[in-house]
């Protein structure tokens, strides 16, 4: 098999590298006074939401999803301006669709319509300079920026970073301090804290992320078997083994296996692996989560974080709830192995179902707890378990989306009703039979924070466990912390400035410029007429000017 370096952690990258932030194409276009692609004539009537180009047109032009188009024609000579939302291939030529409606009557062949793409830089073929290559520039000068001045303007992942932890007086506050200790991390302008972990000279604390560890103990009994994750609103993400993209293997050894699952969860793509999407119904695969103001689907990996045989041992699978602290407690896994998928380091809640109602989706209403096979005067409650989630049932999964608590007489304590989970549906075994059965356990298991006192009375706050100063990267301990050893502090965040500096904007698009113009021979980009500063004053200027302003933006560490 081809070998890919991997030590368990992810390496320090942005969040997204693919993202162009920046700058864009058209800024770049801007600078370099490119003007827009030349109109082309419709090839057939438009429609309300749509127009329609020859092939030709279409290869020769460029035309994306995004791209803003100028509608105009004889009998609306202003025109309209509309953003591709979708392009496909008809009889009448390459449909351009746009999801805001136009009159069709004003853009028809006899009124001579045209279609014009007013981005300067397209995929098409009459130019040497593509829309892909300007990005692929962008991305090369936003690392450049970056690494120069060890700073960044768009969201950068550090999974593992092992810092010291720094005290005063061991176990006593110092005058004038109300923490026992600090931590600076390496990266400042901190957003946000994805895992904090404490040497406790055995294993680590997690006191800032829900969390629950997977021990691989027998991979080669895998073969069909899946892990669940639900991010606490009744939708669930179903992690199978198998040899697609998204899927995870259990061909070699637990280690390669446990990788292999944290890929996934990761969504890695140095081993191509794709997004696992979270769905109320499994068998519907368009019944996926978005969030307001978006249609990008939220998938396993915008929730989840994994870290596979690091410090927790080989074979095992280390999964954090990307919300901060106690947030992530809502958060429920299971799986359809519990034998050779040990769950771990999790918080759990217990009952005994009485019987299944319904047609689907069903009710499960509990019971007596039992011990022994023995029915007890316990009688079990929701309480403990999470509004929305998975429930685990020996080798069986199902999912519910509500439930009831158990009531009681307020004189006798007699059960006056049984507490229910509804909306419950099979996800994998046949768990709604085995519910039938009068004492069937159900157990969930919850990413749980280990905050002292619990999540109820600990938390991330001046004064409870931990606190941080965002924009140094400080971390100040109160309530919990390390052993006092070298690298006692673990944590993984999301560094980056918030706000996109218009200076860094310039920089990035005249660095990007003066790529352009050096590559090759792009004379030919830039509009004829008189020009009184050629290019190669241009890029001096550039240049003279990025020197000028860059260094303002360099961060410096000094030692005291």
């Amino acid at each position: 098999m081809p070998q890919v370096f991997s030590p368990g952690e992810a390496e320090t990258r942005p969040l997204d590298p693919d993202a162009i932030v920046y700058t864009t194409p058209q800024k770049v276009a801007d600078l370099l006074d490119i003007g827009p692609q030349e109109a082309v004539l419709m090839s057939a009537n438009a429609e309300a939401n749509a127009v329609f180009v020859t092939g030709t047109d279409y290869r020769n032009t460029g035309f994306s999803v995004g791209d803003t188009l100028l509608l105009y024609s004889d009998a609306d000579p202003m025109g309209v301006d509309r953003d591709i939302t979708a392009i496909t291939s008809t009889a009448s030529g390459v449909r351009l669709a746009f999801s805001s409606a136009i009159n069709p009557g004003l853009y028809e062949i006899s009124d001579n319509g045209y279609v014009q793409n007013k981005a300067s830089f397209t995929n098409g073929k009459t130019r040497g300079v593509t829309k892909d290559k300007v990005n692929e520039v962008i991305k090369r000068m936003q690392d450049k920026i970056d690494n120069l001045t060890h700073n960044s303007w768009r969201p950068n992942l550090v999974s593992a970073e092992y810092i010291n932890f720094d005290t005063y007086k061991p176990y006593r506050r110092r005058y004038y301090t109300d923490y026992v200790g600090t931590t600076p991390m390496l990266y400042r302008n901190v957003q946000q804290i994805l895992r904090l972990e404490l040497w406790q000279g055995d294993d680590y604390r997690e006191i800032a992320a829900a969390e629950a560890r997977l021990d691989i103990s027998d991979y080669s009994k895998l073969s069909s078997d899946s892990v669940f994750l639900s991010p606490g609103n009744g939708y669930v993400a179903k992690l199978s083994v198998g040899t697609g993209t998204n899927q995870w293997r259990s061909d070699f050894d637990q280690i390669t296996t446990a990788q292999n699952l944290a890929d996934l969860i990761n969504k890695e793509d140095r081993v191509g692996k794709t997004a696992v999407n979270f769905l109320s119904d499994q068998t519907d695969a368009s019944t996926t989560f978005t969030l307001e103001g978006s249609t990008a689907n939220v998938a396993v990996h915008n929730e989840f974080l994994a870290t596979a045989n690091s410090d927790y041992g080989s074979g095992k699978v280390k999964i954090t709830s990307m919300r901060s602290t106690s947030a992530g407690e809502t958060c429920t896994i299971a799986v359809s192995d519990a034998t050779n998928l040990t769950i771990t380091q999790t918080g759990s809640a217990n009952a005994n179902s009485a019987s299944v109602s319904g047609s689907g989706p069903h009710t499960v209403t509990l019971g007596y707890i039992y011990e022994d096979g023995v029915a007890t005067t316990t009688a079990s409650n929701t309480t403990a378990f999470t509004e929305k989630g998975l429930l685990q049932i020996g080798d069986e999964v199902l999912s519910y989306t509500g439930k009831t608590p158990t009531t009681f007489h307020p004189d006798t304590g007699a059960v006056t009703a049984w507490g229910t989970f509804t909306g419950c549906v099979n996800l994998s075994g046949t768990p709604l039979t085995t519910l039938n059965t009068t004492g069937t356990p159900i157990i969930q298991h919850l990413l749980s924070v280990d905050l002292v006192g619990g999540s109820a009375s600990g938390d991330r706050g001046r004064l409870r466990d931990w606190w941080i100063d965002n924009e140094m990267g400080i971390i100040y301990f109160n309530n919990s912390y390390p052993f006092f050893e070298w690298n006692a502090v673990k944590t993984s965040y999301i560094y980056g400035e918030r706000y996109l500096e218009k200076a860094i904007e310039d920089i990035c698009t005249k660095m990007v410029a003066i790529d352009l113009l050096m590559s090759d021979d792009r004379s030919v980009l830039i509009p004829e007429g008189t020009q009184n500063v050629d290019l190669a004053t241009k890029i001096q200027l550039y240049k003279a000017d990025i020197d000028k302003t860059l260094p303002r933006y360099m961060e410096v560490v000094t030692f005291g």
